[in-house]
């Protein structure tokens, strides 16, 4: 008898044995990943029900719990930039029974700038890039700018004491970062206010607590201007959805015309997950951004959807993105807090 056959009818004892005894018979082999998901699965958003990353899971968790042939349950946990949820997600068990919806805003740019935030970019796996989502600038009703050109022009009028104020998810945020580049390119004073999400910030803005503020653009905001609760001044990079066809590029603006930028959302999971999870998970969430109610409802929310990436194209595309906003760190010299 060779090996291999040995092994076979060790194997074929061992399962009579335990049907015998009325046990069940498990292979050595097996792992978790041959049943995953066996429950339902968890989909960390970062952020408060009601700003643009819980619509975007709201819009894509039933299409992957269908995938899934289990339900997918959004987890709203706001806080610190997102960074709250990221570290609940990484003090959890790699075993795919939480995915976390994020940016560069909760996965790579905190680590970056904050001392205080104890993990890296690279803790976290890409499962799949779900979507680009153009940035505006938004100021309040009241504030007498219309244009681009006009908003520079009365930041430049203000001192120290009196500079206009914008609001944003939390320091060292993509959108703290980008407005700071502003006022350091275009040489003006602005004062930030530090919020916990997106919907509190668009709130105060509305309300006339604050000045202005760059952020995701979503399709409630347009309804907003509509009605002359905020102002839509312009469109952060040179790329517009028709959505937003009808407002200026902040870089026909001279003092900002290299501004171009947006926020690139996907799913991860904490490194060190089974392949096979991984993999189950990147298959399912695939399958919902070609579901053609998803992308019809992403992109009237000014979203554009994301073609879907292998496993392997996920991860590499994410580790562009790492080295992308660590140079961008280094260039502009941006001194992380404590």
């Amino acid at each position: 008898m060779n090996n291999s056959t040995g092994i076979r009818f060790n194997r074929q004892l061992l399962k009579s044995a335990c049907l015998a005894l009325g046990l069940t018979f498990t292979p050595l082999a097996s792992t978790a990943a041959d049943s995953y998901p066996s429950g339902p699965v968890s989909m960390m958003v970062p952020y408060p029900a009601g700003g643009p990353s819980d619509v975007s899971a709201r819009i894509l968790s039933g299409p992957i719990s269908a995938a899934l042939g289990q339900q997918v349950v959004v987890e709203n946990m706001g806080g610190a930039t997102g960074t709250i949820a990221a570290t609940k997600v990484l003090n959890g068990k790699p075993d795919g029974s939480v995915f976390f919806q994020g940016t560069q805003n909760e996965l790579i740019l905190p680590p970056l700038t904050n001392k205080a935030i104890r993990y890296e970019p690279e803790e976290f796996e890409s499962l799949q890039p779900i979507t680009v989502t153009p940035l505006v600038l938004l100021v309040r009703a009241g504030l007498s700018v219309n244009t681009p050109d006009e908003f520079l022009k009365l930041a430049a009028q203000k001192t120290t004491a009196d500079s206009l104020t914008y609001g944003t998810v939390g320091v060292g945020s993509l959108y703290h970062l980008i407005t700071e580049r502003m006022a350091t390119v275009a040489k003006v004073p602005l004062t930030h206010a530090p919020y916990k999400g997106t919907a509190a910030v668009v709130q105060d803005l509305s309300g006339g607590q604050i000045d202005f503020s760059i952020m995701p653009f979503q399709a409630s905001m347009k309804e907003m201007a509509k009605s002359g609760r905020i102002k839509i001044i312009a469109v952060m990079s040179k790329d517009k959805p028709k959505i937003l066809a009808d407002f200026p590029s902040i870089t026909e603006t001279d003092a900002l015309k290299d501004f171009d930028y947006a926020s690139y959302a996907g799913y991860f999971v904490k490194k060190g997950t089974p392949k096979e999870i991984s993999r189950t998970l990147n298959k399912a969430i695939g399958v919902a951004l070609k579901d053609p109610e998803v992308i019809a409802k992403l992109e009237a929310d000014g979203r554009t959807v994301a073609k879907p990436m292998t496993l392997e194209e996920a991860q590499a595309a994410y580790a562009v993105e790492i080295g992308k906003y660590k140079d961008i760190i280094k260039t502009t010299g941006f001194q992380p807090t404590n």
